[in-house]
């Protein structure tokens, strides 16, 4: 396994120092490139550049596929994913990462969630939420095809099939400050429920710190009043 290593690490060039050590900044860096992120895997391992923007880092056993960012920049749920990245690679500053403010606040998440899409917002103080689109894996495009009718029957049933759809969620809030879950229906019917429950199976520190479970119709609310219910949650 590879080793943590600090900033005098001989293994990487200045420019990937650099590049490492940004993706571990406290507050999360606004300014961090693509191409940079790019250049420190490539250095690390392989990317492969597949349809539609989706890049595959692969480096030794560990893997992660990313969409290319519209915007030279990396947003912050970007940034978290490289960051949790390299902590799995041992690629991570010798002290344990924890994204606290001088304040002493921490980051704070919503997540608002379906079986088609969770979309995770990292509410940071002084900063305006960063939205991150997380969707299961669907090769038959099964879930786009659903009518309205079919769709409620099958929410229950799909939740099952992708794992991964509730384990790249859990990685994506990691580490950061209290969570808010926000979900369509109730019971085994909610992914909100059975993300709740892959949390606290899987990822106990992680479901620890989810204070609220807030249901909403998902189809007639906006994103403005989604997100004054998280910060409404947050701030009680």
């Amino acid at each position: 396994m590879p080793q943590p290593i600090n900033d005098n690490s001989t293994d990487l060039a200045a420019a990937d120092r650099r590049t490492l050590a940004a993706l571990f900044e406290h507050p999360t860096a606004h300014n961090l490139t693509w191409a940079a992120v790019v250049h420190l895997f490539r250095h690390l391992g392989s990317v492969e550049e597949k349809s539609n923007d989706e890049f595959a880092f692969q480096v030794g056993a560990e893997h992660l596929k990313m969409r290319k960012p519209h915007t030279k920049d990396l947003t912050a749920p970007d940034v978290l994913d490289f960051r949790h990245f390299a902590e799995r690679l041992g690629r991570s500053p010798n002290h344990e990462p924890q994204p606290i403010h001088s304040d002493g606040t921490a980051p704070s998440f919503l997540i608002v969630i379906d079986h088609h899409e969770a979309r995770v917002y990292l509410i940071e103080a002084g900063s305006d939420p960063a939205k991150h689109v997380i969707r299961p894996y669907d090769p038959h495009h099964f879930l786009h095809h659903l009518s309205h009718k079919d769709q409620s029957r099958e929410r229950g049933q799909w939740a099952h099939e992708d794992a991964t759809f509730y384990e790249r969620i859990a990685q994506t809030v990691a580490t950061g400050g209290r969570i808010v879950l926000v979900g369509h229906g109730e019971g085994k019917s909610s992914a909100v429920h059975h993300l709740a429950e892959y949390l606290s199976t899987h990822h106990q520190e992680t479901y620890k710190r989810v204070t609220r479970e807030v249901v909403a119709d998902l189809s007639h609310i906006t994103e403005p009043q989604l997100l004054a219910i998280g910060l409404r949650t947050l701030s009680a």
